[in-house]
């Protein structure tokens, strides 16, 4: 969104979720550690006075752009799944969530890593990582047990199968900006297909 399009009258939760998503795309681009509120208040087309009456410092809007992120990938989500309870479908909205919202679950795939290699510790981000990476866990293996359950999916082992779904959608993203190419769509496009075939579940049509 450009500075131009940031003047025109937003309400209040309009204006907020501009800020969040700018803060975002500044921290991934130039990395959180040396963006300043005044770049994003100059991006956004704001003073800073306004943006500090929605944040009270940069280290709030770390977390709440990254909560931000995290709360769109989840509400994409629940969308997605609403439409069919069919254990691959579940699991299939996982994915397909990714790929809708690809740039800017790229740029906080971006933030996390460089806040984990930074060296910097802040409990209330560690915990919206962690409560991530909980809920994927929580998700894949309650569609990997009610699939097996049912007998539409192979027999596998649950935590180990969710694991590595969970590590290959992060490589996925990890990959993309470490090459610089624009593969994550089609890469996670293959990757519900390895999903299905080592699920046995080809014969299974997503809701």
């Amino acid at each position: 969104m450009t500075a131009r399009t940031a003047r025109k009258r937003l309400q209040p939760a309009e204006r907020r979720g501009m800020i969040l998503e700018e803060a975002l795309r500044l921290f991934a681009e130039r990395h959180f550690s040396v963006v300043t509120v005044r770049d994003i208040a100059l991006v956004c087309g704001i003073n800073v006075g306004l943006l500090y009456h929605y944040f009270d410092n940069k280290d709030d809007l770390v977390r709440r752009a990254l909560g931000h992120a995290i709360e769109q990938l989840m509400a994409g989500y629940e969308e997605r799944r609403a439409a069919g309870v069919e254990p691959l479908a579940e699991i299939l909205a996982w994915l397909d969530t990714h790929i809708e919202l690809a740039p800017t679950l790229a740029l906080m795939v971006k933030l996390m890593s460089d806040y984990a290699s930074s060296g910097l510790r802040d409990d209330e981000v560690d915990a919206l990582i962690a409560g991530f990476y909980a809920r994927e866990k929580q998700l894949l293996e309650s569609a990997l047990q009610r699939g097996m359950d049912s007998g539409r999916f192979t027999p596998v082992d649950i935590p180990r199968t969710a694991r590595r779904i969970g590590l290959m959608l992060d490589g996925i993203f990890h990959a993309s900006a470490s090459r610089g190419d624009d593969r994550i769509i089609d890469d996670i496009t293959d990757l519900a297909d390895f999903v299905r075939d080592m699920l046995g579940a080809r014969a299974e049509v997503a809701a």
